[in-house]
């Protein structure tokens, strides 16, 4: 009797859980099963080291131990899951619950901010036991996961998971199409085939660390991808990724294809089966990458909808191309800052754009050239028809000749040497900044931005500077 009569009171004193009825009959299952809990969220603690499966895991002196024993705890909205630094782990990580929108679940690190970060790898590609190579994989929606380290995850497949349905199931971190609302920030990735792969909706990617890795993926000899999106409702920001490309002979796609020796990207979208919109990549450096965007429309189907992608305010030093679009339309590329000096055996070009009448606005950029590469490429024939939108960019060929393209350079272009803090020097983002003399000072359009590439507020003269970043004098 005692134990009814506190259900009870538990059930009127909680808010939100009487209905327009006010209908009292829940119990504790009922309760338990939408998401609402009798007691405050909780922390579990995870040491990989000194850590033991018997523990109660509700502080760092009972910390758990292993994976197994994470993953047999329910998980609810608001909880969090905390990986002590300098923990080890080699298995994939599967967080299948869900928090809400007001009350994420968290996974992150304690401990020595001065130890490593919890380490994550996996090895293993086992797809008849649902083993894909991650490292930790979101199946539930409004998970945070931030400052845990990812490294030498499974690149190369064997023959027999050589087909896309495998490759794309790569990734150290991986959103699936089962989640939404996911945050991943603040995360390295080391030497992963794929960095981090969403299908997720509405995901943040922010402020990740992915680098240095130089390895095929598969049979399909595709190179290494550092973030690669097969859903819509994606955002990509604040991200540094560096050294994700892999010079081969194997990699060879044929005699009317692109891609012969070389391949990989920074960041790649694909996966036709479903149509994409409301992507959003902004704020990224990547250098030494193959490639800083690659939209591919065929694969297990052809031309699919890609539309209304949002590119803006990053810095690219990278091979291969700054943009390789090969279908879709309506794509809003401004104030990028784009350095394309860098040349090996694959080469496309600055905007590789091989759409018709796809009417995209390139605005706004600075594009630096070496090596006679050419800025507007509208395909290996040359017979695409963009009809893009090209206005107030800045262009100028640091070495050899400029080759504006087919489709350039558009109207209020400027000529000339942007005349950035160091460009021989070259090996942060700072040297690209613009100086006190640059040409591309107050000459470009107003579109609405507010923040450059170090949130410097836009405008800080009357009119808008072309490029990632805006003149600001101290």
């Amino acid at each position: 009797m005692t134990k009814k009569l506190f259900l009870i009171l538990l059930v009127i004193e909680a808010p939100g859980l009487i209905g327009c009825s006010g209908n009292l009959n829940y119990n504790a299952g009922d309760l338990i099963n939408n998401g609402w809990k009798p007691y405050q969220s909780t922390a579990y603690y995870v040491d990989s080291q000194n850590g033991n499966d018997t523990n109660t895991g509700l502080s760092s002196d009972q910390a758990w131990r292993s994976l197994e024993k994470v993953e047999s705890q329910h998980l609810f909205p608001g909880d969090s899951v905390r990986f002590k630094r300098g923990s080890v782990f080699t298995e994939a990580f599967y967080i299948v619950d869900s928090g809400n929108s007001e009350n994420y679940i968290t996974i992150t690190d304690y401990g020595n901010p001065e130890s490593p970060a919890p380490s994550f790898t996996n090895p293993v590609f086992d797809r008849e036991n649902n083993n894909f190579g991650n490292c930790i994989r979101l199946k539930g929606s409004y998970i945070l996961l931030e400052n845990i380290y990812c490294h030498h995850t499974v690149a190369e497949l064997p023959p027999s998971y050589s087909d896309f349905l495998s490759i794309w199931e790569l990734g150290a971190i991986y959103i699936d199409k089962t989640a939404s609302h996911c945050i991943v920030r603040n995360n390295e990735v080391y030497n992963c085939g794929v960095g981090i792969k969403s299908y997720g909706g509405n995901t943040l990617i922010e402020n990740n660390y992915i680098h240095d890795c130089n390895r095929v993926l598969g049979e399909w000899n595709w190179g290494p991808i550092g973030i690669w999106l097969g859903g819509d409702y994606q955002e990509v920001c604040y991200n540094r990724i560096f050294n994700y490309s892999v010079v081969d002979p194997r990699i060879y796609w044929g005699p009317d294809a692109y891609g012969s020796g070389a391949d990989g990207g920074a960041i790649e979208i694909d996966d036709a089966r479903i149509s994409k919109a409301n992507i959003s990549i902004h704020h990224n450096y990547t250098r030494d990458c193959q490639g800083f965007l690659e939209v591919t429309w065929s694969d297990l189907q052809q031309n699919p909808s890609y539309a209304n992608f949002h590119i803006h305010h990053n810095v690219s030093d990278d091979y291969q191309q700054f943009v390789a679009l090969w279908r879709s339309a309506n794509f809003r590329i401004e104030n990028n800052t784009i350095i394309r000096r860098k040349k090996n055996v694959n080469d496309w070009g600055v905007f590789n754009i091989t759409q018709f009448n796809a009417k995209n606005l390139i605005r706004n950029n600075i594009v630096v050239v070496e090596n006679d590469i050419v800025i507007f490429n509208v395909g290996k024939n040359g017979t695409a028809q963009p009809a893009n939108i090209i206005e107030n960019n800045l262009y100028y060929a640091a070495s050899g000749t400029l080759n504006i393209g087919k489709e350039g350079p558009g109207e209020s272009c400027v000529i000339a040497d942007p005349q950035f803090k160091n460009y021989i020097k070259g090996e942060n983002t700072a040297d690209f900044s613009i100086t006190a003399e640059s040409p591309a000072r107050n000459k470009g359009i107003d579109l609405g931005y507010k923040f450059d590439f170090i949130n410097t507020y836009i405008p800080q003269e009357n009119i808008p500077d072309i490029g990632a970043f805006e003149y600001k004098s101290y």
